[in-house]
């Protein structure tokens, strides 16, 4: 009986495997259920499978599981179809057949039980056979967010915490709102972080807004919204109570500023106020945003300043310790403050001092003090007390100096002392210093650990080269770019420098590309100015002088020609990987051929352990699993892409494979078998899995660069080609879940800064799949977007940003075969664009990759007209020309109607026309074209050339404008090339300058490249002194002068493209020929060959550079009230032009009719007004270049004053008065006589802290941002030396123990 039970349940147990295995088969077979998506309010359509049969009974239901399920719609043969459910009644309708729609979607249709709120329910069809299972998602408005706090108010602002809440299924964006207490409107909050996008459910957000008065009760909200619906306010809020005004009263000492007047109102005390409040504002301002300051009087004692500063009641004692810290630590910038010298409230504040050993030890203060400053203060302590017992009678302010004690004396010099050692934490000045170097990203999100992957980390640890070799897709760059995040983490200070950006499939990493990207890693590592030639030598030399090993990348290599052997000569020191899909490059290194996943990476990588992985893999026999990922080779390219479409579709594995196996036979070429597999997912992704219009859209990524592809241009292109305004929302959804791209960025107020970067096998398999026809539109559509978007302004951030995304985008589009094809109406628009490459690579500094671009852009125009003629005759043709293309619908000249103009372009016409519509300025914020209507206004207020004008003019203007533009690279070759570029960059700009003023004198029409190709052309070539005799260069920089004279003098309106681009009355022009003429001048004062001449050319300089500051400064906008509220951007460069001369020539002893100190002290004044300039349009590299001046100016500036005291000390004895009425106290004891001799006064340690202080900040930004300025180092360096010099002298000054007897 036992063993008749046992054999039983073991049959029992077989029969119960077999029905489960039937279940699960016959469960694969028909197909898991997919998700449709629907907006509420809105209408979906649901696709019925089988086949429409009108002789068939049709229904659809709605699936409720255990519950039975509801027949919401039935049609029987020849009848028309009947809605079951009342609450479907009006909303239900077929199409094509048996497909359903159902319109005005609710969320409370939801018939099923379902955790899931947003479900509205799982339909089906059924004719004859049972359709797909489709889950339809409703899509709705958010719901409002949760947990709203306040976490701090200020003065005016408040600052909240808040948890987003349901986002709809849509991408939602959190706002602050505020409305006054009692009052009814609800005001959106502003600043920065007052919003912030992309919001997941649950997801813990900051914002802060500004609020406009202090001391009051509002009550603030943060609201939700996404592209179908917001919250409202009402739903819930909080109060909020901002601070009330706080104030202190502080007095600081200026020892180098003059008393002129108590009174702050005083016209002679103006600018001192404004360079104290900018001062103390700029240094706490981060902290503290509400702080206000205000001057109260000014007394005697050099000068001391009575000052009020205001803040908010919770912060007002932070605000006092800041302040404090700031003076004592000589953080305040532009005024010249006694350290040592401060009152709070008629106090001085207690001085901190910190805490570095034990608190029960006796000793600290021995600790913290050093010997050093003891014996300094002691001697200085008794000068002092001489001093005091000499002087009879002081004022008050007097008095008030000489409070300061011994220990604050003593700390000056530690200071001082302890500046001089800040110099260690600078690489620049000390080759063996490092600091970390890299561009190399980190292994994309989902990246899998494979073999492959610990066999390359292995590899690369072992050898000090490697190739890795590998078919697209293998993973190769992925298992590298493990390598590189394993070897910084081991390798301190690394340098590590990623060169890749395939031209297409076919083509691997260029020559070009390793010499663009080269230059970028030289300027990291502060290599100099070189040739293209001795780049890499220059950067392997760079490299090799590092003590840590560094880390060369070269991705997707098919050509070994294309990597320059200096790379390659170090590998001891500088380790190189290369990645390859050649099976043989012949460099002779160790190398690794990728073998793709092994079974274990495989069920890894697709079993991962987030939910919907689990529900979709977990169940699937191994052998569907591992069959699938052969038929991709078992690369890892193809099972990414196949798992984020199953998890998207919820479609079995096995039905997945039999639909790729289908569609991969349809891949034409010849391909391996897991290559047409990879082909083939990616299309199915694309045709099954995306909306047509994102379909339409991703295909324009296929003829783009592979990284970086802005995701509006896309948009653009879909649009000017079918008139189709896709959603862009949608689109980077469904290519990051299909894992067809990788996203990068995210969406601003005024442009959508997201881009996506794709693997050159998506754009092989995209342009598979196109027809000759379709290729063409695409190209064309780009084109006439690049015409819009890639220009060369680049006068604003936000203009010259994306010109710069753009610039592979339209290289790689005019590397396409097609182009040669396209009809002659395009000609000209490939010159412009050409041209804008070669301006583009140009202000790079890369003349030598601008040349091909320029050479064509040339070529194009050459097979329009034929430009080796007389003047004469090539503008006749040109004008000819023009008008033939014209009439023939140009697209260059028809473009320019709808063309993109700038916020510079708009401020031109506003300058011009005040009155002009803000429609003009909305649509340069967000990047709209013109439209034909706006173009048309701008006709009629003399704005725009009309069409007749444009029919004439665009072609002259254009082949005037590229000849420029190629004669312009003189200007950034260096060396031998400049030399030898001279004779064809006379004869371009030349010819430019010629076209130009012909179109004027014959037509009436004044182009912008006619000021532009003198100003920025033949003018800029007569100063260039290269190796011409001296009296020539004096002939030719006067000759500069006059010209640019003329150019002053010159009122005309300019018009560039059809458009005003610079008006007559133009101080910023103006300001820029004083700024040549200045310089011509400098160089002229060195090649005078008398005093007389040279006081005569120094007398011109400082005239000419009045003029460049006056009409620098009437370029400041003011408000209604009178502040400042922009500044502009070159004017910082203007003041330190100033301000250098006078150093150069109290340096030289060229003015030897001026007292050295007056000239010192004016020097002074131009570089803290530089310093002082807070323009909003700079963009942060200008403002860092025009601080590093300054800061190095005020270096040499504090140093000549220090030497100055000193050598005036030496000449009038040891009782001489220092500037600021200090004196050498001489003493009769023999014995100390020495001591009092080289003691310094405090005046002059101050000069040295100063002076080491403002070299210490310029090294700061010539270590972070500048340091290939190799010129400009040096010379910082050559200061700082002479600076540690005049320091260490002061160290030798100070006496031995045993001379410390006073």
């Amino acid at each position: 009986m036992e063993v008749s039970a046992s054999a039983s349940k073991s049959t029992c147990g077989v029969l119960l495997t077999v029905m489960v295995c039937l279940i699960l088969q016959t469960s694969s077979s028909a197909g898991l259920p997919t998700e449709v998506f629907g907006d509420e309010g809105g209408q979906v359509d649901l696709r019925c499978d089988p086949v429409f049969d009108d002789s068939k009974r049709l229904f659809w239901e709605v699936v409720q599981g255990t519950a039975g399920n509801i027949q919401i719609l039935v049609k029987e043969p020849g009848k028309e179809a009947e809605t079951l459910e009342t609450r479907y009644a009006g909303r239900l309708t077929l199409y094509d057949g048996n497909s359903l729609r159902i319109s005005n979607l609710n969320r409370d249709d939801d018939s099923v039980t379902s955790t899931d709120r947003d479900v509205l329910g799982t339909y089906r069809c059924s004719q004859g056979t049972a359709g797909t299972e489709l889950i339809l998602r409703v899509r709705h408005g958010p719901e409002p967010p949760t947990e709203l706090t306040v976490t701090a108010t200020k003065l005016y602002s408040v600052t909240v915490n808040v948890k987003g809440g349901q986002d709809g299924l849509l991408s939602q964006s959190l706002c602050l709102w505020y409305r006054e207490e009692g009052t009814e409107e609800w005001k959106k909050g502003k600043g920065q972080t007052s919003c912030q996008s992309e919001v997941k459910e649950g997801q813990e957000v900051t914002l802060e807004s500004t609020l406009p008065t202090s001391n009051t009760t509002y009550q603030v909200c943060v609201v939700a919204q996404n592209r179908l619906n917001s919250s409202r306010c009402e739903d819930a809020y909080v109060p909020a109570t901002t601070d009330y005004v706080a104030t202190f009263n502080t007095t600081i000492r200026l020892p180098n500023e003059a008393f002129k007047s108590s009174d702050p109102n005083s016209q002679q005390n103006s600018g001192l106020v404004s360079r104290i409040v900018n001062s103390v504002v700029l240094a706490l301002k981060s902290a503290h945003p509400d702080i206000e300051v205000e001057v109260i009087q000014f007394r005697e004692g050099s000068v001391l300043a009575d000052l009020k500063i205001s803040a908010g009641q919770r912060e007002i004692q932070d605000v006092k310790e800041d302040f404090v810290s700031t003076v004592r630590s000589g953080r305040l910038t532009g005024i010249d403050v006694d350290r040592n010298y401060l009152y709070i409230d008629n106090e001085i504040p207690r001085a901190e001092i910190q805490d570095t050993g034990s608190k029960d030890d006796p000793d600290i203060i021995a600790k913290v003090v050093t010997p050093i400053a003891v014996l300094a203060a002691a001697a200085i302590a008794a000068v002092t007390a001489v001093y005091l017992c000499q002087r009879n009678s002081r004022s008050e302010g007097q008095k008030h100096i000489f409070e300061i004690t011994y220990m604050a004396v003593a700390q000056v010099l530690q200071d001082l002392f302890q500046l001089a050692k800040d110099d260690d934490k600078f690489s620049i000045l000390h080759s063996s210093k490092e600091t970390a170097i890299s561009n190399v990203r980190k292994p994309d999100n989902g990246f899998h650990e494979s073999v492959d992957c610990k066999n390359i980390v292995a590899k690369a640890d072992e050898a000090s080269s490697l190739v890795v070799c590998g078919s697209t897709g293998s993973g190769k760059t992925q298992g590298v770019l493990a390598y590189a995040k394993k070897f910084a983490g081991k390798t301190a200070n690394a340098a590590m420098w990623f060169f890749g950006q395939s031209e297409n499939e076919e083509n691997g990493l260029s020559e070009k590309i390793i010499m663009e990207q080269g230059k970028s890693l030289a300027e990291r590592l502060g290599v100099g100015k070189v040739s293209p030639e001795e780049l890499p030598n220059s950067i392997m030399a760079s490299l090799c002088s590092r003590e840590s090993l560094s880390l060369l990348i070269f991705d997707d290599v098919t050509d070994p020609n294309a990597i320059p052997p200096a790379y390659l000569s170090a590998l001891d020191k500088v380790k190189v990987i290369i990645t390859t899909r050649s099976s043989n490059l012949d460099l002779n290194l160790p190398d690794y051929k990728m073998k793709g996943f092994e079974e274990k990476d495989v069920l890894q990588f697709l079993r991962r352990d987030d939910q919907r992985s689990v529900e979709i893999f977990q169940g699937t026999p191994d052998k569907h699993l591992l069959d699938l990922s052969d038929y991709f080779g078992n690369y890892p390219h193809g099972l990414s892409l196949s798992r984020a479409y199953l998890l998207k579709s919820r479609t079995s594995v096995e039905s997945y494979l039999r639909e790729l196996q289908e569609r991969s036979k349809n891949i034409p070429g010849q391909l391996k078998m897991h290559e047409k597999a990879v082909y083939g997912a990616i299309l199915m992704s694309m045709e099954n899995r995306m909306d047509r219009a994102s379909q339409d859209m991703f295909k324009f990524a296929a003829i783009l660069s592979q990284d970086g592809i802005p995701v509006s241009i896309l948009s653009k292109g879909l649009e000017i080609a079918s008139g189709e305004n896709p959603n862009k929302d949608d689109f980077v959804t469904e290519v990051e879940e299909l894992s067809l791209a990788r996203v990068e960025g995210k969406k601003e107020e005024w442009i959508d800064g997201r881009m996506i970067s794709v693997h050159q096998q998506t754009q092989a398999a995209i342009l598979s799949s196109l027809d000759e026809q379709q290729l063409q539109t695409m190209t064309e559509s780009l084109i006439k977007v690049f015409l819009q978007y890639f220009h060369k302004d680049t006068r604003k951030v936000q203009d010259g940003y994306m010109s710069s995304l753009l610039l592979p985008h339209v290289e790689a589009v005019l590397s396409l075969p097609i182009i040669s094809k396209l009809p002659e109406k395009f000609h000209p628009a490939l010159a412009r664009l050409y041209e804008t490459i070669g301006y583009m690579y140009c202000q790079k500094h890369l003349p030598e990759v601008a040349a091909p671009a320029l050479e064509k852009a040339k070529e194009m125009i050459s097979s329009l007209v034929p430009m080796d003629g007389d003047e004469e005759s090539v503008y006749q043709s040109l004008v000819a020309k023009g008008r033939e293309l014209h009439d023939k619908g140009d697209v260059y000249c028809k473009g320019l109607k709808t063309r993109l103009l700038t916020k510079g372009d708009v401020e031109v016409l506003e300058s011009k026309v005040p009155t002009l519509s803000e429609d003009f300025s909305k649509a340069a914020k967000m990047e709209q074209p013109l439209t034909e209507e706006q173009h048309q206004q701008l006709v009629e207020l003399g704005l725009a050339y009309s069409a007749e004008q444009v029919r004439d003019s665009f072609l002259v203007e254009l082949a005037a404008t590229i000849h420029y533009t190629s004669g312009r690279r003189i200007f950034y070759y260096q060396g031998q090339q400049r030399v030898d570029y001279r004779q064809t960059a006379e004869k371009e700009l030349t010819l430019s300058l010629a076209l130009s003023q012909k179109l004027a004198s014959d037509k009436g029409i004044q182009i912008l490249n006619k000021m532009l190709s003198q100003r920025a052309g033949t003018l800029y070539l007569l100063k260039e002194t290269g190796d011409k005799a001296a009296s020539q260069q004096k002939n030719d920089f006067l000759q500069a002068i006059q010209g640019y004279q003329d150019l002053i003098n010159d009122n005309n309106d300019y018009f560039e493209n059809g458009v005003l681009k610079k008006i007559g009355d133009d101080d910023w022009h103006r300001m820029f020929c004083y700024r040549a003429i200045v310089d011509s001048y400098r160089h002229l004062t060195g090649l005078a060959t008398t005093d007389e001449e040279r006081a005569d050319f120094i007398q011109r300089h400082d005239e000419s550079a009045r003029k460049m500051v006056e009409f620098a400064e009437q370029q400041v906008k003011k408000d209604a009230k009178g502040n400042i509220i922009e500044e502009p951007e070159m004017l910082p460069e203007v003041y330190n032009m100033s301000g250098d001369f006078l150093i150069e020539m109290v340096e030289t002893g060229m003015m030897k009719q001026v007292n050295d100190e007056e000239v010192t002290a004016e020097a002074r004044k131009w570089y803290e007004k530089a310093l002082n300039v807070t323009s909003k349009k700079a963009k942060n590299e200008e403002k860092f270049k025009h601080e590093v001046i300054s800061r190095l100016g005020l270096a040499k500036v504090h140093t000549l004053m220090y030497e100055s005291e000193k050598a005036s000390a030496g000449r009038n004895g040891q009782s001489a008065p220092t500037a600021n009425g200090e004196t050498r106290i001489a003493m009769t004891d023999e014995e100390h006589v020495p001591l009092v001799d080289k003691s310094p006064t405090l005046d002059e340690v101050n000069h040295l802290i100063n002076a080491k202080e403002e070299m210490n900040k310029s090294l700061e930004i010539f270590e972070a941002k500048f340091k290939n300025k190799k010129k400009e180092i040096q010379e910082a360096k050559e200061w700082n030396n002479r600076i540690r010099q005049h320091i260490k002298s002061l160290q030798s000054a100070v006496p031995k123990e045993e001379e410390t007897t006073v």
